[in-house]
């Protein structure tokens, strides 16, 4: 299956322009019918991949470094591995960071609740700071 670049654009929920983006920073090199550009399943599956990653805070530099290893005649599985490893390392400390702040984040509505439920009013951001020192 090919697509053009607004079938694709809306195959994979993103613009146009972003597609030339991804295009113009060399990570995705679609074929040219005259001046129109064709994308191949595997463009599709790739610009997914790529899309996931973004999701996930990569960014275009290490997205660059694993498109231009990944296009070699024998991808180093080596080295596009320890970009994975990388990326999954800082997706972790950032899984960890927003879990603790969800933590706080639920006991300040907690607090609020239970204020609320008291018929107490205000913005109570002192009671969250006194709960939170306990």
């Amino acid at each position: 299956m090919s697509y053009t670049i607004g079938e694709l654009a809306q195959e994979v929920s993103m613009t146009i322009h972003g597609l030339r983006f991804y295009e113009k920073e060399g990570l995705v090199m679609p074929k040219r019918k005259g001046k129109n550009r064709i994308y191949s399943e595997e463009d599709k599956m790739w610009i997914e991949f790529l899309l996931h990653m973004k999701e996930t805070g990569m960014s275009i530099q290490d997205m660059k470094k694993y498109t231009t290893l990944r296009k070699q005649e024998n991808p180093p599985f080596d080295g596009l591995m320890a970009i994975l490893l990388s990326h999954r390392e800082k997706v972790q400390k950032q899984l960890e960071i927003y879990q603790k702040n969800l933590g706080l984040l639920d006991k300040k509505i907690e607090i609020y609740q239970e204020k609320i439920k008291a018929g107490q009013g205000g913005d109570l951001f002192d009671s969250f700071v006194a709960e939170h020192k306990k």
